[in-house]
Parts: C-alpha cells; structure tokens; sequence
C-alpha cells in the first residue's frame, strides 16, 4: 500500500458522462439526466469518504478533463470495440496497458474497473505493484443462452485465474454474472457480492398512479432503451402487430434512439400500424418519467444475441408500480419475478400471450401491480447499493494494511435513501473547472 497518508484511487468506469455528474455533485445535486444514482457519483461520495486522491475515467466518447484538487475526470473512448476482431482485440490490449502504466505511474492503492476497459487478466500484473483490484461487473461475460466461441473460452480460461488470484473482491449486478464466475473458476473465485441500482424515493415525487381499467382505457405496452435489433424491437414489433388485430384500443411506445430507428419506423408503416406503434426518439428525463406514468406493461425483450446487464429500466418499472414482461435474458429477473410475467427468450407467442393476459385479467394485473409496489423497497436501499459494497471492500483493504485512520474519517454507512437523503458531503467552495480536451497520456 502506498506509505502516504492519503489514499489514491483509480476507477475505470463505463461510459457515463462523468464530468455532469461531478460538477451537479459538487453542488451537492444528482445528475437530472439521470433516474437511478449514477455510479460515477457513487464513487465520488466513496472517494470522499476516504479523504482519497481519486481519479475516474470514463469510457464514454467524449473530450473533456476536469482536474479538481483530489479529484480527476477524464474520458477515453472505445471506439475499437464496434470494429473488426483484430481492431477489438488490439484495442483491449492497447486500453489495457495504458491503464495499467496510468495506475502504476499514479502511485494508485486501489484500481476499481468495469469490464468494458481491457481482458481482466492483463490486469492482473497490478497486485505485483501492491495496487490492490476490484472488478465490478455489470453484464454477463458471455450470451447466457450460447456457447462461447473458440476465443472466448480461451479467453475466460485467462481470466478465471485473475478471479482467482489478481482481485481482492468482485462486485457483480446480478446472479447471472456471479454463476458464469463461479463456472469458469470451478467455485475458486475471490469472494463476490451483488449489488443493484439505487435511487432515492424523490424519484416517487408527485408520480401519478393508475389502476388499469380494461373496460375503458387505452392499453399502453412500453418499450425504454436502445433501438436496436438485439435488444428486442423487432420482436416486439410482430408481438404489437398481432395484439392490435385483436385488441385495437392499444399503443405500444417506443422511447430511445439507435441505429434502427428510421427501419422501425418504416416496418411500423407498411405493417399499417404507425398510429399505434409509435417511435418517440430520445426522451429527457420529465418526459420519459410521463412514457412511464401513462404506461401500463413495462415490456424488455433482450434477445439471446446480447450481453445483458442490470437493465434499468426494469428497476424503474416496478419503482412506477408497472408489470414487467421479459425472460431470463435479462438478469434483473431475478429480483423483480413476483412483479413480472416470465417469458421464454425470443418467443413472439410468449410475449403476446403475456401482454393480452395482463391486458384482459384485471385480478392478475393488479397483483403483479401490487408485487411491484411491495418490490421497489431494495432500490431505494443503501445497502444493497454499488457503493455500499465497493466502500466495505475498500474498508476491508485498508485494515489489513494499515491503520483505517490514516485514510479520513471513519463513516458509518448511511440510512436508506429515503426522501430526505441527500449526497453525503459538504459542497465545496471551490467549483471545478472543466477543460477542452484530453490530457496527455500517462
């Protein structure tokens, strides 16, 4: 550990735009771009907690630099990773390195990284350098419902050894990521603990709740992400085109933008259902919180084809009081069952018959209601936060190299995030500067 009384921490993040969210903390304020906590100010919080000299870079495409006393901001894309295999893997290799010559040259403590940076096990000459290493994952290491590749496996077969050997705990979002770490590393691996997206309860603040009356309202199937094939569109697409021949008092939304936005739009149009089909674009915050007001099903149809994380727009369904129809695929499932309607992945007739039967049973609508209401409790939790167990772990490292007290302040954790909390620390007088343009590498 580093002989200075000042703990120094490095966290690799995934694409965020770190920089809003730091000057909308210093001001003691969440981000509003954002519904959940993001993590980015989860780890600002943590930082300040230890007193530590703390530097947080960003994955997200974007030029930009804050340097604010103990904090540092700064953004280096990965645009490799929607190349070819040889521009990824070289990418993976060459975003790897530099972080790893950052972190030794930053005389780190502690590296806190997400799985977008590099392949974990180049991480793992870290540990030789004392720098201690917390993964924290947010989406699987593979398709759940396929086999990996050839390379894949090789490469997992690498990395078991640094969930293994190079980490001291890993933080993952869901059950499914913890089970392919627990297989890859035959059940070997450094301890794990999950965690979910928090939110304070303000996010409840004047919502307007609805009943759903089959009689007389207008059916409203939600869809909130990125327009793109694998995340289930076109899926959903057939399940609308079926359900309105049957059920015409019904609009399905579709809130987001992607790369199949303007294919969307023409399939709705030839299918003949565009009045009820109705792509909205990106939506700000104020808007889609009225897409999640006025909805009534919370529809997620990831296909097999995609890498799933927590998806959060599952969290924020059931924070409405909103039925979730998805399948496994989606490994938020797992702690939103009772609130949701299971179905098999891929499946137009799973998904239709789900949907009709929430939009016809009024008993079996309101109980899922009412399970969601009962669910929502655990994101509003700091304890089963991000931050919650990063700052255990970090704890952790600490005692068993040296003197807690050399690193600030002990700090109990904090009460639920319940309508009062507020970011836990004092703005500073000092507002930080943001700069054009990256800094030099390290």
């Amino acid at each position: 550990m580093n002989s200075a009384k000042q703990l120094k921490i490095v966290y690799s993040s995934a694409p965020v735009d770190a920089t809003s969210v730091y000057m909308h903390w210093v001001l003691g304020q969440d981000d509003p771009s954002h519904f959940a906590i993001t993590y980015a100010q989860h780890f600002y919080e943590l930082a300040k907690k230890f007193s530590a000299k703390s530097w947080l870079i960003s994955s997200r495409d974007k030029k930009g630099l804050i340097q604010d006393n103990d904090f540092r901001v700064e953004f280096r894309s990965l645009k490799y990773q929607s190349r070819s295999s040889m521009a990824y893997f070289a990418g993976q290799f060459w975003s790897g390195l530099r972080l790893i010559f950052s972190v030794i040259l930053f005389k780190a403590d502690i590296l806190i990284v997400t799985e977008d940076r590099t392949f974990w096990f180049l991480l793992g000459i870290l540990p030789l350098f004392g720098i201690k290493i917390i993964p924290t994952i947010h989406c699987t290491l593979w398709p759940k419902y396929k086999r990996p590749s050839a390379v894949q496996q090789i490469i997992q077969k690498l990395n078991s050894w640094f969930f293994r050997y190079g980490c001291v705990e890993i933080c993952v979002v869901s059950e499914d990521i913890k089970d392919q770490i627990v297989k890859i590393t035959n059940g070997r691996s450094r301890p794990i603990r999950t965690f979910v997206p928090a939110y304070r309860k303000e996010f409840l603040d004047d919502i307007k709740s609805r009943n759903y009356d089959a009689e007389s309202d207008k059916f409203q199937v939600l869809f909130a992400g990125r327009v793109e094939s694998s995340k289930g569109i076109y899926l959903l697409l057939e399940v609308a085109k079926r359900f309105i021949l049957t059920n015409p008092n019904c609009v399905f939304n579709i809130c987001g933008t992607g790369s199949q936005v303007e294919k969307l739009k023409a399939a709705a149009l030839e299918a003949g259902i565009e009045k009820q089909f109705v792509l909205h674009g990106h939506c700000d915050r104020n808007k889609l919180r009225k897409m999640y007001e006025m909805s009534h099903v919370i529809a997620v149809p990831t296909t097999k084809d995609f890498v799933e994380g927590f998806n959060k727009v599952v969290a924020e369904g059931v924070i409405m009081g909103k039925p979730i129809v998805t399948s496994p695929v989606c490994p938020a499932l797992s702690v939103v069952r009772d609130a949701a309607v299971e179905v098999a992945p891929d499946n137009v007739d799973d998904y239709l018959n789900a949907i009709l039967k929430l939009a016809t049973d009024k008993e079996f609508y309101r109980q899922k209601q009412k399970n969601a209401l009962a669910l929502r409790e655990q994101f509003f939790s700091y304890s089963k936060s991000w931050e919650a167990q990063v700052e255990d772990v970090v704890r952790k490292i600490c005692r068993s190299n040296l003197d807690l007290s050399k690193y600030g302040r002990k700090t109990a954790h904090r009460p639920l995030l319940n309508a009062d909390s507020k970011p836990n620390f004092v703005p500073k007088e000092k507002t930080a500067k943001a700069l054009v343009g990256l800094d030099k590498v390290l």
